[in-house]
């Protein structure tokens, strides 16, 4: 594999905690009910509009407040208690160290997904991020995996996508590159394995070991 492409949000990044209070920061000026941390975690993945509607499909008239409310608090506080996931960083450097690219394909905007990749200090390693904003369309559409492969001159067969949920699954899929799941994080892992991902990986730990064994097949070649 010489191009690896990272879904953001629970995958290399547990943003759980801010990501719910700006949920709920939004939610309570408007004196709707609060969420539960884990309850607005399942609904992460799809971008902040659908997280709303999916939080609170009863409440149409709310949506479009909700959301202004929960991006004016959560674009400043990205990264308060946003962190990586362990061998996240261990990962990143041995992929730079072995000349691979490294992408970021997220639904989250593309300016505050590099201000939080800048704050906990893996911006470094990135060659690309393709946000929500980017282009035209998101996850699932292949188009940021597209767009990926032409800036960065790399051909399918040599591609990965790798994520925590179904729609990182199925936009690889989609795009005809191959796809890992990674059991932490947020998606619906049942969901995600019934699309049959290529690879399943516990953690990054368990990413680092498969990553090592690709790299020595090719340099032995």
């Amino acid at each position: 594999m010489e191009l690896y492409i990272f879904d953001l949000d629970g995958t290399i990044i547990d943003s759980s905690k801010d990501i719910a209070k700006a949920v709920n920061y939004a939610f309570e000026k408007l004196r709707l009910n609060k969420f539960p941390e884990e309850e607005i975690v399942k609904y992460v993945g799809y971008g902040a509009r659908k997280l709303i509607e999916d939080l609170i499909p009863d409440k149409q008239d709310y949506w479009e407040e909700s959301l202004n409310l929960f991006r004016e608090y959560y674009n400043q506080n990205p990264s308060v208690h946003t962190k990586p996931y362990p061998y996240v960083k261990e990962v990143l450097e041995y992929l730079k160290e072995n000349n691979k690219n490294i992408a970021v394909l997220t639904n989250k905007y593309e300016k505050i997904s590099k201000d939080i990749l800048k704050d906990i200090g893996l911006w470094e390693y990135i060659d690309l991020v393709v946000g929500a904003d980017t282009l035209d369309t998101r996850k699932p559409e292949p188009d940021g995996v597209y767009f990926i492969l032409k800036v960065l001159e790399k051909n399918k067969e040599e591609s990965i996508l790798i994520g925590d949920s179904e729609v990182d699954v199925l936009t690889g899929k989609n795009a005809g590159i191959k796809t890992a799941l990674l059991l932490h994080g947020y998606g619906n892992k049942e969901l995600a394995k019934n699309l049959n991902p290529d690879y399943i990986f516990k953690d990054f730990k368990d990413l680092l070991s498969e990553v090592k064994k690709w790299n020595g097949k090719q340099l032995s070649l």
